[in-house]
């Protein structure tokens, strides 16, 4: 049975604080006033993403959908995905109770972030701009200070 939504979302968050506890725990570049949360998760055709923020790093997180037609390889291995704002790259990895995953790198370290509230706006942001479709280009021609100036001819 494929796992909810919201249930990826918890066992992401379950994972990463596990490793925060264990991995990296002592490791100077943990930024203490932040914890270990995703934020803004939602369904793309079909897939799920998520920015995940750690005292480490912020990563927008990649969960294929069933039916996805784009999937990572092997941990370790990069693959882009076109989003409404961009392409990103993610790296595939894969964690006990969460399974297969990829991650884009936003931020790493996160030592500019000074606190929780900060970095959950910054991702917010984040998702706005992948998940938006770019604003139309400004139609061809110069404006009126450029022509009077004769920069049509430049």
């Amino acid at each position: 049975m494929p796992m909810s939504f919201e249930d990826l979302a918890v066992r992401l968050e379950v994972a990463f604080r596990r490793i925060h506890d264990t991995r990296m725990r002592g490791l100077p570049i943990l930024n203490p006033a932040l914890s270990v949360q995703v934020v803004g998760a939602r369904l793309y055709a079909g897939d799920w993403f998520g920015v995940l923020i750690t005292p480490w790093c912020m990563n927008l997180v990649w969960v294929p959908g069933a039916d996805s037609s784009v999937r990572p390889g092997g941990r370790g291995s990069k693959q882009e995905v076109a989003l409404p704002g961009g392409r990103c790259e993610f790296i595939a990895s894969e964690e006990e109770h969460v399974g297969a995953f990829a991650a884009c790198s936003i931020f790493s370290p996160m030592e500019g972030f000074p606190d929780q509230a900060t970095a959950v706006a910054t991702a917010e942001a984040v998702l706005d701009g992948l998940f938006s479709e770019p604003s139309p280009a400004p139609a061809a021609g110069i404006s009126r200070r450029e022509l009077l100036r004769g920069v049509w001819g430049r």
